[in-house]
Order: C-alpha cells, then structure tokens, then sequence
C-alpha cells in the first residue's frame, strides 16, 4: 500500500502579551459589550448569578437574547495573563488579533465551552460580580465603556484595561474594516468562534478563544440556546 506524503508546514504561532486581568469571585467571564448592562435587569437576573452556575459545572456558554459569554471557575487568587495571537488583515494590513489566550493555571479536562462572536461593540474579560457593575451604551456617557474606549485608542490592537466594580478588566475591540469584513452579521451570519480550554501548556489550563475566520464554525450558529 502506498502512502500518500503530506507536505505539511509547521507554522509557530507568536502571542502578544496583552496584561493580565484577576477574578476574586472565582468566576472569569468573557463577554459581548454590546448588550452587557441592560439584558440583566430586564430579565431581574445578575451577569454574576448566572456565570457562577455555568462556571459550577466547569465552565460553559451564556445566552440570551443579543447577549453572550463564556464563563469559567478560577482561583480567587491567581493574576491570569492575557496573550494574543496575530496575524495582518488581508483586507486592510493593520495587525488583528486571531486567538485570545488566559493562562488559568492549575488543571483540568480538555473541552470545547462553546462558541462566541466577535461583537462589534468589542468584548470584556474579567471578574463576574465587577461586570455586574458594568455601564455600557444604554447610559449616557462617560461610561465604563467610554473608559474602555480611551484605554484602547492608542493599543495597536484595540485593547486596555478599565477598571469596573474594584477590579481591573480587559477590553478587547476590533479594526472597524476588518472586523465589517470579516465578523459582520456575527452569529446571524454563522461567525462564530469555538472558545475551549485545553492542557499541556507549561502553566496548566489555558482557556483559548480562536477567532480566526479561517476556522469558522458555521453550523454551530443555528439553534444554540445556553441550557441555564
């Protein structure tokens, strides 16, 4: 039987480091700006309540109406650092960011927590019961989002720190160009990006957000619902 030779190019993968953020509720969320602060009082829920249910089980996908996250357990304790990968846009040569990474530490399963946009509005990474306080786009500025804005204006990726509720919190935008062209129409329009954590980095678990439009996962855009 003959083999067939694969030609296959290695490819290393460079991260750029983007600060760290901390979770001293013990639940780490990754989260949609657009719709942060207004869904939860219209359904008397909190952000917080809800990713401590889904963190409990391991950790897992938020959704509700326009609004997702992904939630996970972390020790109450630990500085989690933030690193990017990245690539050029083929659209517009500006540096975009193509994996999300947050070295969690410790241990544990391998599992595929679900999938996420990239929303417009940009997203935020940080503690569960802080984003509870999070003021967005349905209040006039300035806002915590206003502040996320500023903070990223001179990041070459569209990154920066605010702090919300005592705790320091990611904000992560997009290349408006870019991101019309390549996560425009979001979940609607299938773009979205699996969110996983994995083991074996030197560090321990690492929870990764791949949102790298080469790796779309169109049919994980119909019919999800979050089961809490």
């Amino acid at each position: 039987m003959t083999v067939p030779h694969l030609n296959v190019r290695l490819v290393r993968v460079e991260f750029v480091e983007l600060g760290a953020v901390a979770a001293p509720s013990g639940v780490l969320v990754l989260a949609m700006v657009g719709h942060l602060d207004d869904i939860w009082p219209s359904i008397g829920e909190r952000l917080s309540d809800r990713a401590a249910a889904v963190a409990a089980t391991g950790g897992g996908h938020i959704h509700e109406w326009l609004f997702e996250a992904i939630a996970v357990p972390v020790d109450t304790d630990r500085r989690l650092p933030v690193l990017a990968a990245t690539q050029p846009s083929p659209f517009f040569g500006e540096t975009v960011i193509t994996m999300l990474e947050v070295r969690l530490g410790g241990e544990s399963a391998n599992r595929l927590l679900g999938d996420l946009p990239a929303d417009r509005c940009g997203m935020v990474l940080g503690d569960a019961v802080a984003l509870d306080s999070w003021v967005g786009l349905s209040t006039e500025p300035p806002t915590d989002y206003d502040n996320f804005r500023r903070s990223a204006a001179n990041h070459p990726l569209h990154v920066g720190p605010v702090e919300v509720g005592g705790c320091s919190v990611l904000g992560i935008g997009w290349n408006e160009g870019d991101h019309s062209m390549r996560h425009r129409g979001e979940r609607a329009a299938g773009h979205v990006y699996p969110v996983t954590i994995t083991n074996g980095h030197s560090s321990g678990a690492v929870l990764r957000w791949d949102v790298d439009p080469a790796k779309v996962r169109p049919e994980a855009a119909i019919g999800r619902r979050d089961p809490f």
